[in-house]
């Protein structure tokens, strides 16, 4: 006779759990509120940060993967940046994200460089290049939260699904947004 009380044995309000389904989902450990909020701080806090944003939904198809919501494409707008900014709002807003993304050669904030290596055709990023380094750090720890989906569970239940979010100093303006 199999002993049900053995600590390895799987049970939902003691009542064991016998065999096991597949994996529903990839999501990773989330953070909280208070650890987002956190990571936004020193955002909020520092004189040459205009705005920064990025990108939730839940994708309408998914080429048979699972269709579950994401953050993505995280940018940060330094006060020098405005101008440049406002005019690629205007006329092409899908490159926002690109330009000012902390990751790599940002327009101001500098970023990592990429170095390649021709002898054995592989590539790695550099050390931080930038007139800024707890900036950049700042920046890259907050992108990483919602890049990587550590802050998904937060960013839902505060903004909701299909939409942009910018967030200045003074205000955090939520926009629909349509994927295809």
């Amino acid at each position: 006779m199999t002993d049900l009380t053995k600590t390895d044995q799987k049970n939902f309000l003691g009542i064991p759990i016998i065999g096991e389904g597949s994996e529903g989902s990839s999501r990773v450990a989330q953070i909280t509120k208070d650890e987002f909020a956190d990571l936004v701080k020193p955002l909020l806090a520092h004189p040459d940060v205009h705005l920064f944003g990025w990108k939730q939904y839940t994708p309408y198809f998914n080429d048979g993967d699972l269709c579950e919501f994401s953050a993505t494409g995280f940018y940060l707008v330094t006060q020098a940046d405005t101008e440049q900014y406002e005019d690629l709002k205007e006329n092409d807003p899908y490159m926002v994200e690109e330009v000012f993304d902390p990751h790599s050669d940002h327009p101001t904030l500098g970023g990592l460089p990429w170095d390649w290596d021709d002898d054995t055709r592989q590539g790695a990023y550099g050390d931080y290049e930038g007139p800024d380094k707890a900036l950049h750090k700042s920046a890259m720890e907050l992108r990483g939260a919602i890049n990587r989906g550590s802050a998904d569970a937060v960013l839902l239940g505060l903004f909701g699904d299909h939409c942009r979010i910018a967030v200045s100093k003074n205000k955090i303006e939520v926009e629909e947004y349509s994927h295809d």
